[in-house]
Order: C-alpha cells, then sequence, then structure tokens
C-alpha cells in the first residue's frame, strides 16, 4: 500500500486492500464450489454445505464493501484569477466553473447514481501558468485526490504525472493528441472532443460524394499542424488520393493581406476538381472568391470541401461568408460560396443550453466561486450563453461519476486510474450540450459535427445568405461496420443546391488532359475549364 509524504497509508491503497480483501474472498469460494461440485468428486456431498454457507457469507462480505457509504473528493483545476500586474489573462474559469458545482449537487441529490456516496470537490488555480498547473496536479496525489479534472489549458505534463501516480484525470479542455496514447497516458480521459476527430467527417464527406482525388490546401500554423496530419492521414486510409497538398503561413486576412490562394490555385486547377482546405474560416473568403474570379465555378465543375474547428453559430450563419476584417459580404463571396460545403462542430441544442447556461451562471455567484454578475441588478438581463467548455466541465463530472458507480458495482477499485479508466471507455451519455456524445477507446469524447451549404435565409427585397446546416454524421459502432477506419455515416436532412446537374465529378471522365478518351487527336470540351 502507497504512504503518503506523512508516512500514513493513501485513500487509494486502502480502499484497494479492503475491497480485495472481500471480494478476493467471494471470488476464491466461487472457485471452489465449482472445484467440488462435479459428480466425481465425493468430498462435493461431505462439504457442499459447508461450502455454499461460505460461498453465502463471501458475497455478503462484498456486497458489504460494494454498498458502503465512501466519500470521493475531486480536485479541480481551473484558471480563473490573474497574477498581480496581470492584465492579459483572459481567466476562461470565470464563466465556466459554475458546471462543476451544478453536476456534484445533481449527482449528490441523484438516488441511483452513487446512491450511497458522496461526491466533493476542491479547487486549484492555475493563474494560466503551465508550470502552476503542474504542480498543483503533484499536490493533489498528496492530499489523496480521488480524481483530477481539468487542467484549464495544459494538459501533457499533467497527464503524464497524474498517470505516474495512477489517479485518473479528466480534461475538459485539453486538445492535444498524443494524450489519447493510453501506453504514455493510462488514466487520461476527456469530454471535450480533441480537434483532429473532425478528419473522419471530412474523408466520410468525400466518400458519400464519391470523391477520390483531391488537393489539399492548409495553413502551416501549429494550430492546425495536428488537424491537418490527421485529415491527410485518415484520407489516404480510406481510398482518397491527395494530388497536391499546398499551404500558406500567416493568417490571411481578407481584402487586407496579400491571397495567398491565387498562387495555389494557379498551380493545381489542372490537376483536380476537388479542394480540401483547413484554417480559420475567415480566411476561405480568399480562396472562394478568387476561384470565382477565375470562372471555375462557373458550370460547377470544381467544389470546396472546409474543415472549421469551432462550433457552428446559428445566430451567425453569415459570418462565413466575410471575412475577419469585414463588416459585410460582397457580391463575389456571394456566388462562390454556392460551390462549398464545411464540415462544422455541432451547435448547442436550444433552449435547453440556454437553461443550461443560467443555471451554470447562478452556480458561480455561490460557494466556493462567489464571482460578481455585473448584470443581476438589471430588470432584464441580457441571456448568457456559455462556451462549449462549460458542458465539457459538466460532462466530465458526470463520465467520472457513472465510471465510479460501475466500478464499484463489479467490485473495482475506483480509486485506481488504470482501472477507472476502462470504465470511461466506449460509453455514450447525453451531454449539456443537449445531444448524445460517445467516447472511443481512448476514452476521449467523440466529435458531433455538422455539415453546412449555402442558402437563402431571407427573402425579398434585400435577400439575405449564408452557410446553414444541411446534415449531421453519425458514429456507427465498429462491431456493425467492415470499415477499420471507423468513418461516421453523412445523413443529408436537407438539399444542396448543386449550380450543375449534381455533385461535380472529381476526375473528367476522359482524364484532366483527356488521356483515357479513346480518340487521341480530340480533346473533349466538357474537360477543359471555364474562364
Amino acid at each position: 500500500m502507497r504512504e503518503d509524504r506523512n508516512g500514513t497509508v493513501s485513500a487509494a491503497a486502502a480502499y484497494r486492500f479492503q475491497s480485495n480483501s472481500h471480494c478476493k474472498t467471494y471470488n476464491v469460494l466461487r472457485m471452489e464450489k465449482k472445484l467440488v461440485s462435479g459428480p466425481n468428486n465425493m468430498r462435493s456431498k461431505e462439504h457442499g454445505p459447508l461450502r455454499v454457507f461460505l460461498n453465502i457469507i463471501g458475497l455478503l462480505l462484498c456486497a458489504v464493501q460494494l454498498a458502503r457509504a465512501d466519500s470521493f473528493t475531486i480536485g479541480y483545476i481551473t484558471g480563473s484569477h490573474r497574477r498581480p500586474n496581470n492584465n492579459v489573462y483572459n481567466r476562461p474559469g470565470k464563466a465556466i466553473s459554475g458546471a462543476i458545482t451544478l453536476a456534484v449537487d445533481e449527482i449528490n441529490e441523484n438516488t441511483e447514481l452513487l446512491p450511497n456516496d458522496t461526491l466533493n470537490f476542491v479547487v486549484a488555480e492555475t493563474y494560466g501558468e503551465a508550470a502552476e498547473s503542474l504542480k498543483q496536479t503533484a499536490l493533489f496525489w498528496t492530499q489523496n485526490i480521488s480524481a483530477i479534472i481539468g487542467p484549464q489549458e495544459t494538459c501533457i505534463c499533467e497527464a503524464r504525472l497524474a498517470g505516474a501516480f495512477g489517479v485518473p484525470i479528466i480534461s475538459y479542455f485539453c486538445p492535444e493528441t498524443e494524450v489519447s496514447d493510453k501506453s504514455r497516458f493510462p488514466t487520461f480521459a476527456r469530454t471535450r472532443p480533441p480537434d483532429f476527430q473532425i478528419a473522419k467527417s471530412v474523408t466520410a464527406v468525400l466518400k458519400y460524394f464519391d470523391w477520390k482525388n483531391v488537393v489539399v490546401l492548409s495553413s502551416s500554423s501549429d494550430s492546425f499542424k495536428v488537424v491537418v496530419d490527421t485529415i491527410v492521414k485518415i484520407m489516404e486510409a480510406s481510398g482518397v488520393h491527395v494530388v497536391a497538398h499546398k499551404n500558406w503561413s500567416r493568417t490571411y486576412y481578407h481584402g487586407f493581406t496579400e491571397n495567398p490562394f491565387n498562387k495555389m490555385i494557379d498551380e493545381t486547377y489542372m490537376d483536380t476538381r476537388i479542394y480540401v482546405v483547413i484554417g480559420y474560416h475567415h480566411e476561405y473568403v480568399g480562396l472562394m472568391t478568387y476561384m470565382e474570379e477565375r470562372g471555375l465555378f462557373r458550370n460547377g465543375q470544381y467544389f470546396v470541401v472546409g474543415a472549421h474547428i469551432d462550433q457552428y453559430k446559428p445566430l451567425e450563419p453569415e459570418e462565413y461568408l466575410r471575412g475577419a476584417l469585414e463588416s459585410g459580404i460582397d457580391g463575389l463571396s456571394l456566388r462562390a460560396f454556392r460551390s462549398y460545403i464545411g464540415v462544422i462542430g455541432s451547435p448547442s441544442v436550444y433552449p435547453e443550453y440556454e437553461y443550461f447556461s443560467e443555471a451554470v451562471n447562478r452556480y458561480l455567484q455561490s460557494e466556493p466561486f462567489n464571482f460578481a454578475n455585473p448584470f443581476r441588478t438589471l430588470q432584464n438581463p441580457p441571456p448568457v450563453i456559455l462556451r462549449p467548455e462549460a458542458a465539457y466541465l459538466y460532462d466530465a463530472v458526470y463520465l467520472y461519476a457513472r465510471a465510479v458507480h460501475m466500478a464499484k458495482s463489479n467490485g473495482d477499485n475506483p480509486l485506481d486510474g488504470r482501472v477507472l479508466i476502462n470504465y470511461m471507455k466506449h460509453q455514450k451519455y447525453m451531454s449539456a450540450m443537449g445531444f448524445m456524445v460517445a467516447t472511443d477507446e481512448n476514452a476521449d469524447a467523440k466529435g458531433n459535427y455538422t455539415l453546412i451549404a449555402y442558402k437563402q435565409l431571407v427573402r425579398g427585397a434585400e435577400p439575405r445568405y449564408g452557410l446553414v446546416p444541411v446534415g449531421v454524421f453519425e458514429h456507427v459502432d465498429p462491431a456493425d461496420s467492415t470499415d477499420v477506419t471507423g468513418l461516421p455515416k453523412l445523413k443529408l436532412h436537407d438539399v444542396i443546391h448543386w449550380i450543375g446537374s449534381g455533385p461535380p465529378v472529381d476526375v473528367p471522365p476522359c482524364g484532366f488532359k483527356g488521356e483515357h478518351c479513346v480518340n487521341e487527336n480530340v480533346i473533349p470540351i466538357g474537360n477543359l475549364p471555364n474562364f
């Protein structure tokens, strides 16, 4: 049994000793019963009643162990405050921390989830500093915390440390890829889907429309490196050929900086019909308007699929048609985005998420946070819609509580992070976002993505246009699919208005240069781009 720094036995070790003592007795007796109960074993006749009696005693001891009341303390790592003289840190925890109090209170009032146990939490502040976050992780271990929820920004070192200590750590904020590796991070789970999971949905779109040859255009920013690498890897594993891969280095601001897409399109348009673009969505305006200017969209021969590494904003569908520094949408952009579809994080379900946001905001004003609400005195305060991390935090508490409940029900030690993490894999739950979420084999929450396309929003003398949801992605149970890549299924619930008679083909019938035509002296007119 592990001892803490003061030489006392840790809570995890003590629980493991008690649990194993009772349940091991039961399991051994159960095995012995099987051994002595055979027809050729004469001892079963002599000792049968005694064996049954001992077996019942073992079962009762195990049942008592599982039903006993325990107290589980969560260590919550957040960034809610600033150091003196630091006026830059945005303190995300100050807006979402009420979600953990809400979840803990609900679970403690639930008569079915952890009915005999008590859940509580203590708070550790990082001030937005990686070193402080790592320090708080170590301190939590010395305090015999049952599990860690967090941290706020960084996670790799904290997850490695928690894994070494055997402490379960559930992140509501971490986007890093490498922590999904269970050989290095055996006690890590998360309710915030890692950004790279959009790769499977993007690939599912290409497969749905039978687009097997594409050119990838991507930002070389560190923010997108993992996403880009994963998208290319998943596409190639799924039979999608990447004809060329071009990138741009600096964030593009349409109308204010040099358009990096001009050269990339000029170098590739003769070898592709389908583009996949990965970057900030406001940068895509430069790509779309240049292709429109070149006449590539005129007859519906070219098309663009975009990856959006954010959550869809249902109240701002026009935002996706203009640059970051533009106030309006020009006519060129309106025409261009008819040849575009995007994959984006699904929006929260309303009005449920609005109710959730209101509840979290109330808890923010209560113990242990006591954050002031500047709108509290207003007669009609504006609605507060929280960032999705509030839902991920709430979901993390419930994911942990359900895992503890299942571990105890099976006689396993809920304080052993390596054991508990297995109860967080391949789970399904209703998220505070308002839709069902599933976890994968790494205990990562799978992303829920939406397909958006160009639509008219308002008709009349002054029509409005934007990108609106036209499809969703359904996760497929690996047991029910022969697809080793585990791609979700695209389900369209609205019409995509193609410029031509339907989706464009990825390769012209006679090839890009007429190489597949029987008569080599004839160049099919349909193969030439229209300018």
